[in-house]
């Protein structure tokens, strides 16, 4: 099995639609870095924060479920990067993130397809 991670969105989490395939998000701001990046995603997987309509994405998914963990954390491993040529910073844009206010950061959500 083989998926891609696709960066789907960066927005408040009140603008997000929502996806029908399995996706993750995390907090992010104009200070977060690529690694910093991948380990929040790694972290989400870990955590068994999927949303979405993927049966395999479930934690009781069995033998098949660890198959897609797995190939979803090499997707993140292997998808989410730097664009050749761009800048260190990833969400220029972003406000830096206060914690005492988690409720107005912004976030990226990816998605994972077949890939």
């Amino acid at each position: 099995m083989k998926l891609q991670c696709l960066h789907a969105d960066t927005c408040l989490p009140d603008y997000w639609g929502g996806h029908h395939l399995a996706h993750i998000c995390v907090p992010v701001d104009c200070n977060t870095k690529i690694t910093e990046l991948r380990n929040m995603l790694h972290s989400e997987l870990n955590q068994g924060a999927v949303a979405g309509n993927n049966p395999l994405a479930m934690d009781d998914s069995g033998e098949d479920g660890d198959k897609w963990f797995k190939a979803a954390h090499a997707a993140i491993n292997r998808d989410v990067r730097l664009a050749k040529g761009s800048s260190r910073v990833i969400f220029p844009d972003i406000p830096p993130f206060d914690e005492s206010e988690f409720i107005d950061c912004s976030c990226a959500y990816f998605v994972f397809v077949d890939g």
